[in-house]
Order: C-alpha cells, then sequence, then structure tokens
C-alpha cells in the first residue's frame, strides 16, 4: 500500500498559515494523485484484479495526474464523456467532477456502463461544513459544493447506478486546505 506523507497535523491549517513552512503538507494535485494510487493498490490487492483494459481520468480542474493502472491517463472533459470513451475500462478516476458538472447522477450512471464488475470509481469533490450557499474559494466555477447531507445523498445514488462503497472511511486532515473549503474523496466499485 503506498504510504501517504503526514503533516502531523490533524486539523486543516488556518487562512493565514504559509504552506511553505510544512513541507510535508500535500498540494490538492499530490493529495489526490497518492489517494488515487492508494485505492488502486487496495483495490487490486483485494478483487486481485490482473487488468490489461485502460484507465480513465475525468478531471474537470485540469490537475496533473499520473495513472496508477497499466496505462497513461488523459483526461477528457466531463461534458464529453459520451463520444470519447469506449468501454471497457478497469478504473476512472474522477478528479473534481461531481462538483462541476449539472447532472452528478447522470455521470454515475454513465460510469456505470463504463466498468465492468469489479470497476473501481475513484472521485474528489469540494466539501465543506457550513451554512447557507456556497461562497467558497472558486465557487464561481462550481455547480455545486458538498455537505455531509448531499455527500450521503451521493452514496444513495451511486448505490442505485450499481456501485458500493470501497474501503472505509478516512477523517485524517492529508494536507493543503483551500481557504474555507477542503476536498473530500469517495472511493466506489461497481457491483
Amino acid at each position: 500500500m503506498t504510504d501517504i506523507p503526514h503533516t502531523g497535523l490533524t486539523l486543516p491549517l488556518s487562512r493565514t498559515c504559509n504552506l511553505l513552512d510544512f513541507p510535508n503538507c500535500l498540494t490538492v494535485a499530490g493529495w489526490q494523485q497518492l489517494l488515487a494510487l492508494r485505492a488502486w493498490t487496495a483495490w487490486v490487492e483485494s478483487e486481485h484484479v490482473r487488468t490489461r483494459e485502460p484507465s480513465l481520468c475525468v478531471n474537470a480542474l485540469g490537475l496533473p495526474f499520473v495513472a496508477p493502472g497499466p496505462t497513461p491517463i488523459y483526461a477528457p472533459p466531463a461534458d464529453a464523456l459520451d463520444e470519447v470513451i469506449e468501454p471497457p475500462v478497469s478504473a476512472v478516476f474522477g478528479l473534481s467532477v461531481l462538483d462541476h458538472i449539472g447532472d452528478p447522477v447522470r455521470f454515475l450512471k454513465r460510469m456505470a456502463t463504463l466498468l465492468p464488475p469489479p470497476g473501481l470509481l475513484f472521485l474528489t469533490f469540494a466539501f465543506w461544513d457550513a451554512e447557507g450557499p456556497d461562497i467558497a474559494a472558486g465557487h464561481q466555477g462550481r455547480t455545486r459544493i458538498y455537505d455531509v447531507h448531499s455527500w450521503k445523498k451521493l452514496i444513495i445514488e451511486a448505490r442505485k447506478a450499481g456501485f458500493q462503497n470501497f474501503g472505509g472511511h478516512d477523517w485524517m486532515y492529508h494536507g493543503d486546505k483551500l481557504e474555507d473549503h477542503t476536498l473530500a474523496s469517495l472511493v466506489l466499485t461497481r457491483r
């Protein structure tokens, strides 16, 4: 299993904190990359997967990403999936997609058509623990921001689409708080 560097922190950094003071603090791209690799490794070991099928990255923010699977990943825009992708793929890494597209349930259903069981779906999305409208940094580019309530609804919709949770919950802070919100990840497998 890939080890994720730890900052020694258990809470997000404040807005006034300089990340350069914490050399082990991961950037958003680094955090997504390492957690995706960790999920991929655990999935391969758990499911005894020996796949030659390609992986797919759908990346709304254009952050750098290297495939943990057998082939390089090139990221099409989320709204071009119907035209670009041919099933099957072994794993999909949806980086900051669910908060930037108009219909996340449609996205989940489309992923279910691309992934044969026990395919891996790794998702990251903007998350905050606040009331009221989304005024967090970058809100102009988002369609939504997730909270505990909408995260639970997302899991229900994922199950309806044919997915199940993979692994447990990790509430540890791994680095780089985005001013006034953070990113969450959700790892699913195709049933």
